[in-house]
C-alpha cells in the first residue's frame, strides 16, 4: 500500500552486488563489539548507522522506531484504542473537557467537569498530560478502571470502561459563509474522503467551495488522487511517478467527479506538503481552482517503506512525482544537508526577495487548459500570494498558544463557566457574537505565562492581545460546538487567506480572470 507517497515493501528487494561492502560492514562491527574499551549496545550502534547512511542521502529517506511506525499507523488508519475521552488539568486535577459521539466515556455517563483521580487504582495527581494520555489509550477491548469525582460530587466512584476504537478525524469544518462552502482537511488518511463527501453533502447547495489544506503535510497517496478526481472529470491524469528503478506510473481518477465545475479555492501554506501540493498542483494545472496562500513546501520525492525485524522501518525516497504538466515541485537539495534544506524553506517564507529570486529563474510550464505559466522546481506558487506581516510580531502569542499552560487557562475558564455556557450561548451564532474575551482574561492569562517562565516583550504582547482573544474565543467554542465552530471564528477574525479567497469567490468575474477563462 502507499502510505503519502510512501510504498509499504515487506519483501527484500535485491541489490546488484552487496556482498563487498556488508563484508566490510560486518568487520568492522565484529572488530567494535569485540575491541571496544565499554560495553557496545549493539541494538543502539545499528540504529545510529542505519540513521547516518539515510542522512547522507536526500531530506526525506529517515528511520521511524517501532513505536513511532504504531503512532503513525494510527493516524493513518484514522483511530486508535481509547475511551473517548478529551481532558484538560484544571488546578491540578485531571478533568473532562468533553466526550465523542457514542465512546465508551460517554456511554459510562462521564460529563464536562467530571474529575478523574485515579487510573488502575493508582493516583494521577502530578502526572504530565502526556502520560495521563498513555494510560488511558490501549488495546481495543481492553478494559480502563476510573476513579471519578462527578461534577458537584465529593466521592470517588469506581467507573471501568472498555476501549474502543477512537476516530482521528482529518475533516476538521464544513459550513458555509455567504453561501460559500468550507471544507478544511488536516492530513490524508483512510477515511479522509469519506468524511469530505458527508461535509460537502452537509453544505448544500453552494455558490463556491474553498478546499484548505493549510497545514496539510501529507498523507495517503491514493485518498490524494481521489481528493484531486472529486473535482475532475473521471479518467483525468492527477500525477505520473517515475524513478530509476521505476518506470513512469499514470496515475488518474477513477470515479466520476462530483464538483467538477463550480468555483473553487484551495489555500494552501509553506506547511502543505507532499500529498497536499499534489492535489493543488493537479488543479492548477487543469485550471480547474486558484491557488491561495503561500508557497508550499516543496516535496515531490516517493520513499517506500520496508520494515526491518524489530518494527522499525527505513523510509528510501525511490521516484519523483510529477504533476499532470510535467512540472516537479521538489525543492532542490544537497545530500547530508537535511539542516540547510529546512532552513532554506524557511528562508524563502520569510524573505519575499529570496522567494522571488528562486522563482525568477525555476522552470515555466503551461496549464493544461488555458495556457497560464506556472512555475516548477520548488512547491506549488499560489495565484494570489499573501505575504507574512513582517511588521508584527506574534512570537509570544505563538509561544503562549502552544503551551499546556494555555491549555490549562482555556479549560480552567471552560469549566468554570460550564453551567452559563448553554444559558447565555444556546447558539454558536450568539456565541460568536455576543462572547466577548475581556482584557481582564488576557491579563490574567499573561500573568499565568509568566509563572511558566514565558515573558513578554511589551511590543509583542500589545500586538498579541487581538490574536490571543480569537483564539480563546475559538478554542471554547470547539469545546461547545466541535472543531468546525473553532475555524468558523478563527476564518473571520484576521485571516488574510480566508478573506481572500471569500472576496475572490464573491467576485465571479475576477475569478474567472484569474484561470484565464474569458
Amino acid at each position: 500500500m502507499v502510505v503519502g507517497a510512501i510504498a509499504i515493501l515487506t519483501t527484500p528487494l535485491r541489490a546488484q552486488d552487496p556482498a563487498k561492502d556488508l563484508g566490510k560492514f560486518s568487520s568492522f562491527y565484529y572488530y567494535l563489539s569485540s575491541l571496544y574499551v565499554d560495553q557496545l549496545d549493539g541494538e543502539a550502534a545499528v540504529e545510529e548507522a542505519i540513521k547516518a547512511v539515510l542522512a547522507s542521502l536526500d531530506p526525506h529517506s529517515t528511520y521511524a522506531t517501532a513505536e513511532q511506525i504504531k503512532a503513525e499507523m494510527e493516524m493513518t488508519e484514522g483511530s486508535f484504542g481509547g475511551i473517548g475521552v478529551e481532558f484538560g488539568i484544571v488546578r491540578d486535577t485531571v478533568t473532562v473537557i468533553s466526550t465523542y459521539k457514542d465512546s465508551p466515556a460517554q456511554k459510562a455517563a462521564l460529563k464536562a467537569g467530571d474529575r478523574i483521580v485515579s487510573i488502575e487504582g493508582q493516583t494521577v495527581v502530578g502526572l504530565t498530560h502526556e502520560r495521563v494520555g498513555e494510560l488511558v489509550r490501549g488495546e481495543v477491548g481492553s478494559r480502563l478502571r476510573l476513579g471519578v469525582i462527578k461534577r458537584g460530587g465529593k466521592s470517588v466512584e469506581e467507573v471501568t470502561l472498555k476501549r474502543a476504537a477512537i476516530p482521528i478525524e482529518t475533516l476538521d469544518a464544513a459550513y458555509t459563509f455567504y453561501n460559500i462552502g468550507y471544507l478544511k482537511v488536516n492530513r490524508f488518511a483512510e477515511q479522509t474522503m469519506e468524511e469530505l463527501r458527508q461535509g460537502y453533502q452537509s453544505l448544500g447547495p453552494i455558490n463556491g467551495l474553498i478546499l484548505d489544506l493549510r497545514g496539510n503535510g501529507g498523507g495517503l497517496l491514493t485518498e490524494a488522487i481521489e481528493m484531486a478526481g472529486f473535482f475532475l472529470p473521471k479518467k483525468s491524469l492527477i500525477t505520473t511517478t517515475s524513478g530509476r528503478t521505476e518506470a513512469p506510473y499514470n496515475h488518474y481518477s477513477k470515479g466520476k467527479g462530483t464538483y467538477t465545475s463550480g468555483p473553487l479555492v484551495i489555500l494552501v501554506d509553506g506547511s502543505s506538503a507532499s500529498a497536499s501540493e499534489l492535489v493543488s498542483g493537479a488543479l492548477q494545472d487543469y485550471d480547474r481552482a486558484v491557488i491561495v496562500g503561500r508557497q508550499t513546501f516543496g516535496k515531490g520525492l516517493v520513499q517506500k517503506q520496508i520494515f526491518l525485524d524489530d518494527g522499525s522501518a527505513v523510509r528510501i525516497t525511490t521516484s519523483h512525482y510529477y504533476t499532470p504538466s510535467g512540472r516537479c515541485i521538489q525543492r532542490p537539495f544537497e545530500k547530508g544537508k537535511s539542516t540547510e534544506y529546512y532552513f532554506d524553506h524557511t528562508e524563502r517564507m520569510l524573505k519575499a526577495e529570496y522567494r522571488d529570486s528562486l522563482l525568477a529563474v525555476a522552470p515555466k510550464y503551461k496549464t493544461l487548459v488555458n495556457g497560464r505559466t506556472v512555475t516548477g522546481g520548488g512547491g506549488i506558487t499560489p495565484d494570489i500570494y499573501i505575504d507574512y506581516d513582517l511588521t508584527k510580531d506574534y512570537t509570544y502569542a505563538n509561544k503562549v498558544i502552544h503551551s499546556l499552560a494555555y491549555s490549562d487557562f482555556v479549560n480552567t475558564i471552560f469549566i468554570d463557566n460550564l453551567e452559563s455556557w448553554p444559558l447565555l450561548y444556546p447558539t454558536f451564532e450568539q456565541f460568536n457574537s455576543g462572547y466577548t474575551v475581556t482584557p481582564e482574561v488576557l491579563d490574567s492569562l499573561i500573568e499565568a505565562m509568566r509563572e511558566q517562565g514565558i515573558e513578554p516583550t511589551e511590543k509583542g504582547m500589545e500586538e498579541s492581545r487581538e490574536q490571543l482573544a480569537t483564539n480563546i474565543k475559538a478554542s471554547i467554542a470547539r469545546k461547545l460546538w466541535g472543531t468546525t465552530a473553532f475555524f468558523r471564528v478563527i476564518n473571520t477574525h484576521g485571516d488574510q487567506e480566508f478573506e481572500a479567497a471569500l472576496n475572490l469567490l464573491l467576485n465571479p468575474a475576477k475569478y474567472q480572470s484569474i484561470l484565464g477563462n474569458k
